[in-house]
């Protein structure tokens, strides 16, 4: 946290376990610790929910275009960004292989916004793994199926 800064801006690119209870602590944390608020960037399917879009703004959760991303960090705002975001929640397992896909635009705002950086590290723990791989091949049939259209 110390190196969290009080006021102005800080990119943190962080790994999406499957369930990312460390970032929500990080959240709290941030919080508490800053009296500051930490702007996320979700999957666009998050907005589409009826209902979640309001509740993912009263949260300063962005969908992340890179030009709505470098706006938040120049307005001074904490930016959080997890490039393997819900695919590597779903797909990475212990070996953690990295799955960011064609995802670099956070290098690409990282640059265009000139802030900090700062990764936090998150805890790969069998918890934050989908369990079983009958379950695994079934989110991955239905996640590739509807993520093409």
């Amino acid at each position: 946290m110390e190196k969290i800064p009080d006021e102005g801006p800080a990119l943190i690119v962080y790994y999406h376990g499957a369930i990312p209870v460390d970032y929500y602590y990080f959240l709290a944390n941030v919080i508490i610790q800053k009296g500051r608020t930490c702007h996320s960037v979700a999957d666009h399917f998050l907005f589409k929910i009826p209902g979640f879009k309001l509740l993912l703004e009263v949260f300063s959760v962005i969908h992340g275009p890179q030009e709505e991303c470098v706006r938040a960090l120049k307005n001074g705002h904490l930016l959080a960004i997890s490039p393997g975001g819900v695919r590597e929640a779903l797909f990475s397992d212990e070996t953690y292989p990295l799955l960011w896909g064609k995802r670099k635009g956070f290098a690409q705002v990282a640059i265009d916004s000139q802030v900090v950086q700062q990764a936090v590290q998150s805890l790969i723990d069998k918890h934050q793994q989908i369990p079983g791989s009958i379950l695994r091949a079934l989110l991955e049939r239905f996640y590739t199926k509807h993520k093409d259209h």
